[in-house]
């Protein structure tokens, strides 16, 4: 048994945890039963057996309910806290993406649990067929035979309406009328509301309130959200609305403001951008006025191990004529974290002129390259 054993244990958990989810979807009425999810925590169990020193003890832990309710709802460090305390540092895992991750679900009912966001993001870092047959994987397929004009048409609509009326859903198919595979891959992206929601005021697309508390596209909206008013209510009453598919939300659309952010802010300068060029190879090139050009690639991994890993796994920054590559993260992310460019940047030594910054160093960066262009003009 190696860390490998144990990432493997993990990656199968959270797969199993989002076929659950799926299975779910299709039969509400029906237990969603898992096999990779049985198979993930028998690997873990019997690494705790093996070497955490938890003995006999673990194999309570074999029945699928009674292991949800014992680790699936803590911080993936709490797992281990049976376990030798040298053999944690034997094996490196506080090193491994799996370690500084928060609960990979939360309950929703008495044996029922949602895959949190962490689940998912932790599940970016493994294979990459592990995501086949998820909404977002299906629309990705839809979406990247389009032309680049259509793509960007819809990738962008995607972003900025989270939410949309039946009215709104009928103007967009029209106007995508003469391309019917556009249409089509946007037609997919929404299902229709049919439960009592309310916009979430942190991302924009609806948040519920279940018998374990609030739940959205991601936990951390309902970690930071104020107290639910009428207001905040979705009328589905009088004209239907529609929203982004869960998965979808979570993979485009809340990514995508931090890509609109920085066009915006590039928009102001009257700086020269192109959203994902070469059909998303990038998120945002920017290119100066005296012809130098920057490939931007945003990323919304809270946990930068995870991040660093998805990077090593991708062979690093996509190749390309660019003078400076950037992958950048939301800001607000180091604020707990301020080694978290550090960490990232240990996987870049090879690539000289790529880095992970934060958004606002970008527009740092950006501000004083326009300054240059300007001087030497």
């Amino acid at each position: 048994m190696d860390a490998a054993f144990l990432r493997k244990a993990f990656a199968l958990i959270a797969k199993g945890l989002v076929e659950k989810e799926l299975l779910l979807q299709k039969e509400p009425t029906r237990y969603p039963y898992s096999k990779t999810l049985q198979h993930g925590m028998n690997m873990f169990l019997a690494a705790s057996q093996q070497v955490g020193h938890a003995g006999d003890a673990v194999l309570k832990y074999a029945d699928e309910s009674a292991f949800l309710n014992r680790f699936i709802t803590e911080p993936i460090a709490e797992w281990f806290c049976s376990w030798d305390s040298d053999v944690i540092e034997t094996l490196n895992l506080q090193e491994e993406p799996f370690w500084g991750y928060q609960a990979f679900a939360y309950r929703r009912n008495e044996n029922i649990y949602t895959p949190s966001s962490e689940c998912y993001e932790f599940l970016e870092t493994q294979d990459s067929d592990i995501m086949d047959g998820t909404d977002e994987r299906v629309l990705y397929e839809k979406m990247i035979i389009l032309d680049q004009e259509a793509y960007c048409r819809v990738r962008r609509y995607i972003i900025e309406n989270p939410v949309i009326t039946l009215e709104k859903r009928r103007d967009m198919s029209l106007k995508l009328a003469d391309n019917p595979k556009a249409k089509d891959a946007f037609q997919f992206a929404y299902e229709e509301v049919t439960e009592v929601s309310y916009y979430c005021p942190d991302c924009g697309w609806t948040m519920t309130q279940g018998k374990y508390g609030l739940s959205c596209h991601s936990s951390h909206c309902t970690d930071t959200i104020p107290t639910l008013t009428k207001e905040m209510k979705l009328d589905i009453s009088s004209d239907g609305k529609f929203r982004l598919k869960k998965g979808i939300m979570r993979y485009f659309a809340a990514p995508g403001k931090w890509e609109l952010d920085i066009v915006t802010f590039c928009e102001k300068k009257k700086i020269s951008w192109t959203l994902w060029p070469q059909m998303d190879k990038y998120d945002v090139e920017i290119q100066f006025s005296d012809g130098e050009v920057w490939e931007i690639d945003v990323k919304a991994y809270r946990n930068p191990i995870a991040l660093r890993t998805k990077i090593q796994n991708d062979n690093g920054f996509p190749q390309g004529e660019f003078t400076r590559g950037y992958y950048v993260i939301p800001s607000e992310y180091t604020i707990n974290q301020r080694n978290y460019t550090t960490i990232v940047n240990k996987a870049l030594s090879n690539q000289k002129n790529v880095k992970c910054i934060t958004l606002k160093t970008l527009k740092t960066e950006i501000t004083k390259k326009e300054v240059s262009c300007h001087e030497i003009e």
